[in-house]
């Protein structure tokens, strides 16, 4: 989702914020610190489907592939 997305204060002591859509709506709610990780997070570019990764197990007498899912790991700071 490659939103336009703005973060609005929603107390006069600036405590609580809102993150709305270009639409008004309001995505979410929470520190600045919240919003601004949500809206990385939904500005991102989206990943492609999982890659996986072949994984093989077994003896010297056989052995057997499994497929594994890759981890990602990711921060948002």
């Amino acid at each position: 989702m490659h939103a336009k997305a703005i973060i609005l204060p929603l107390d006069s002591e600036g405590t609580i914020y809102s993150l709305q859509d270009e639409k008004g709506n309001t995505i979410g709610t929470g520190t600045r610190d919240v919003c601004e990780a949500l809206l990385k997070i939904i500005t991102r570019p989206s990943t492609p489907t999982v890659s996986i990764r072949s994984v093989s197990l077994g003896s010297h007498t056989g052995r057997t592939t499994i497929l594994v899912p890759q981890r990602r790991f990711v921060r948002l700071r």
